[in-house]
This record gives C-alpha cells, sequence and structure tokens, in this order.
C-alpha cells in the first residue's frame, strides 16, 4: 500500500519546537503518514528562499505528495490560507507568493482554506501552520478531494520571484541565490542557454563541472532546469555575490 508524503519547509529553525508541534498534528491524525523535512534553515519571513526550495523540490515527489509550506510573515494578517492542486502534488500554505508560481501553472487549481471544521481548535492566530495548514494537509494527504477543503479562487498571490525579461534576441535575467557550493541559480530556463553574459564578461558554456578548470567561472544548465553559474570547486557566490546580479543570455 502507497503511504501518503507530507513534505515541510518552514523558516523555524532546525530542532524548532514549531516543526515538533505541526508533526505531532500530522501524526495524531495519522501514524501511517511519511513525513519529510525539505529545509527548516531557510531565511526567517524570506518568501522568495522559500518559492525558491520549492521550485527545486516540488515535483520531485511522487504524484499525491502534499508540500506543506510555511514561510509567513503576515500570519493572522489580511493575507489567505490556500492549497494547490497541480500536477498531482498539493501544495498548502499562505497566500504570499510562496506558492505564486504554482498557483499560475496552467493546470493548477487554487482553493481557499474557508473550512473551520477541518481546522484544528482552538485556531491560534499566530500559529496557521500547525492550527490550519497541517490538518488540511493530512485530509489531502489521505485521499480528501481539493475542492473539500476549501472554495475555488482564480487570483492566488503571484510569484515573489522575479521573472526574465525577453529584450531582442536576448533575455536579461538576475541570480536568485546560492547554495551550499557557491553555484547561483538563475530566472532564466535553461531553453536559453547559449550566449552568457554576466557584468560585461563571456562566460563558457559547458556540460557539467567537470569540464570546467578549477577556479573557472561558467555557466550550465542546473539540474533545476535554469541557467546556473558556477565556479568549479571555489564559490561563484563569493564572486558575483548571492543574488541579484544581471545575467544576459541569448540561444545558440
Amino acid at each position: 500500500m502507497k503511504r501518503a508524503i507530507i513534505a515541510l519547509t518552514t523558516d523555524f529553525g532546525v530542532g524548532s519546537p514549531y516543526v515538533a508541534q505541526m508533526k505531532g498534528v500530522l501524526l495524531s491524525a495519522s501514524t501511517d503518514l511519511v513525513v519529510v523535512d525539505v529545509a527548516h534553515d531557510l531565511p526567517a519571513y524570506d518568501v522568495r528562499a522559500a518559492e525558491l526550495s520549492l521550485r527545486g523540490t516540488a515535483f520531485a515527489f511522487p504524484v499525491g505528495a502534499v508540500h506543506l509550506v510555511v514561510v509567513d510573515p503576515g500570519v493572522g494578517g489580511a493575507r489567505r490560507c490556500i492549497a494547490v492542486l497541480s500536477r498531482g502534488c498539493y501544495f498548502v500554505g499562505p497566500d504570499n507568493g510562496v506558492l505564486g508560481a504554482i498557483a499560475s501553472a496552467k493546470d493548477a487549481v487554487t482553493v481557499v482554506l474557508d473550512r473551520p471544521a477541518l481546522h484544528r481548535a482552538p485556531t491560534a492566530p499566530t500559529f496557521h501552520g500547525r492550527d490550519i495548514f497541517a490538518p488540511v494537509a493530512v485530509e489531502l494527504a489521505l485521499g480528501v478531494p481539493l475542492t473539500d477543503v476549501g472554495t475555488q479562487i482564480t487570483d492566488p498571490a503571484p510569484s515573489s520571484l522575479p521573472a526574465p525579461v525577453p529584450r531582442g534576441a536576448a533575455i536579461h535575467g538576475t541570480t536568485l541565490g546560492s547554495d551550499r557550493f557557491g553555484n547561483l541559480t538563475t530566472n532564466i530556463p535553461s531553453s536559453w542557454l547559449g550566449e552568457v553574459e554576466v557584468l560585461g564578461r563571456r562566460l563558457r558554456v559547458v556540460r557539467t563541472y567537470a569540464e570546467a578548470p578549477a577556479g573557472e567561472l561558467v555557466a550550465l544548465a542546473g539540474s533545476d532546469g535554469y541557467v546556473e553559474l558556477a565556479k568549479r570547486e571555489a564559490s561563484a557566490a563569493e564572486e558575483l555575490g548571492a543574488h541579484g546580479t544581471e545575467v544576459v543570455c541569448r540561444r545558440a
């Protein structure tokens, strides 16, 4: 029997009691769940970092998996609580842009979580992750239809990530963040990978890191489907900054 998967992405911190409380709610509802920790060390309040993490992990999970995403600086305020179904996976979290790219996909269906009977009581206004998102995530993981946990909406908050801008034969994008190796991901799809220019420098395009000598700054197709900048056995982020550096690409 296939077990239900719930993947957790938060800015609560590794070892946080808030993570433990959410897991307690999940496992109180069903001990058959597989609970996966994707990340809990994201920068506090950083919706963009959370969305970038989700971009790379969302669809690496099997169909039916539920992503519970809690980076929520507006908790208790006017922002809505939502769930999204896209490409067979579910996503539950705040409507603050963290699920914006997922919800904007052509196949996506989004609902606002307006069924209090499904929420934990009492519901703390400062901890929707435990009291709203976690109970709904369990319902979805166990097979409850999306439209049974909320009312469909068509206006979810847009993605927090900047979009690249086409200009003639080129596309202008930006670096978004780095991994622990200092490799920089961008917002430019790998389909544009041909000529790559950064800060007035033309970078050599390679297929793998091994094709570059140690210390050379190169461009390649990242495993997440976007153009990546890397420096073999060194840090591209130290040379260019972790994010916000303009990248210009032209197809070959």
